[in-house]
């Protein structure tokens, strides 16, 4: 007798290494096993970098999202696993699958989300595919190209850690989506537009790009990225701080929640955590300023060892799992 499990039970970690991972062509990937995307090395030495990244409402979005930006974030999702792995984003395809009931305007909002997403990170909407569903679901798929890849895997001890922006923003809007916390009106605007419109910029992996070493993106929150980088390395990354933002800060303060729960489990902020080897941090810095990107954040070091650490305490692998929900 055989026994089944439901999905459920399981958990996204679980299904990839168990149901997923064991039928993937490894060979034909330079990217290898456990990345977000997938890589192709072209005739010129450039690599084709692709990504396939899914939005559905009913997980996915809180009530107070529109479809516009419904359509926008999917853009974001698809996008940010491109700038990850060092490739500018060129074009995307989206396909779309929608209720029925669903009104004409409704869709194109969506649509719209999407296209103007699309040309915020320079990249072409090229269509994609139509069709009917109980529910809205979104999938977009990414195509870049690069002259070099950065895997997961890539920090050695040495290296310093770097985030190209802050985190809890997105912490608390959940927080007050789901839990209805509260704050003044301004708090919250910049709060809720950090959720709906995530700052990462096609700047931002263009100087990634030159000197990262090893990178991912913190869609399932810091903790987690963190965490998979130092496991997939075989290293210990020893943080120096957490970049909590300033009005993370104060809607903690103000709903009495630890800020650090917000900045570390919540995900969704979409910034690139990557390491960098053999530059001083103002060189790191110089290169983020000549490629115009937000100046990035040191946030601590690679060394020997495992797991994450922060003033000598663990930080453990928590944050979103698809089918599990937040992983306690």
């Amino acid at each position: 007798m055989v026994l089944e499990l439901k999905l459920k039970e399981l958990g996204e970690r679980k299904i990839l290494e168990k149901i997923v991972f064991p039928y993937l062509d490894v060979n034909a990937n330079p990217l290898g096993l456990d990345e977000d995307a997938v890589a192709f090395k072209l005739a010129d030495e450039r690599y084709l970098i692709i990504n396939v990244d899914t939005f559905v409402r009913k997980t996915d979005a809180p009530p107070q999202m529109n479809y516009y930006q419904m359509g926008f974030k999917v853009v974001v999702m698809t996008i940010s696993d491109l700038l990850a792995k060092g490739a500018i984003p060129s074009f995307l395809l989206l396909s779309i699958s929608a209720p029925p009931d669903l009104s004409d305007n409704e869709l194109e909002s969506i649509v719209m989300g999407v296209k103007a997403a699309c040309e915020r990170y320079r990249a072409h909407f090229f269509g994609g595919d139509l069709g009917a569903a109980d529910d809205i679901i979104l999938t977009g798929i990414g195509v870049g190209f690069s002259s070099k890849l950065i895997p997961r895997n890539g920090a050695t001890p040495g290296d310093t850690v770097w985030a190209t922006g802050m985190f809890g923003l997105t912490g608390a809007a959940l927080h007050h989506f789901l839990k209805e916390g509260h704050a003044p009106k301004t708090l919250l605007s910049t709060i809720t537009g950090a959720y709906f419109y995530p700052p990462l910029s096609v700047e931002d992996g263009m100087a990634i790009s030159k000197i990262a070493v090893a990178a991912m993106d913190s869609s399932d929150g810091l903790a987690v990225t963190l965490n998979t980088i130092a496991r997939m390395s075989k290293v210990r990354i020893e943080l120096e701080t957490i970049p909590i933002a300033k009005e993370a800060l104060e809607y903690a303060k103000i709903n009495k929640i630890d800020p650090y729960e917000l900045a570390l489990f919540a995900g969704e902020e979409f910034e690139i955590i990557f390491t960098v080897r053999d530059l001083a941090d103002n060189e790191v810095i110089k290169i983020f300023q000549e490629c115009n990107a937000r100046t990035p954040i040191k946030i601590g070091r690679v060394v020997e060892g495992s797991g994450v650490y922060f003033r000598g305490m663990k930080i453990p692998e928590r944050g979103w799992e698809h089918f599990l929900g937040e992983n306690e």
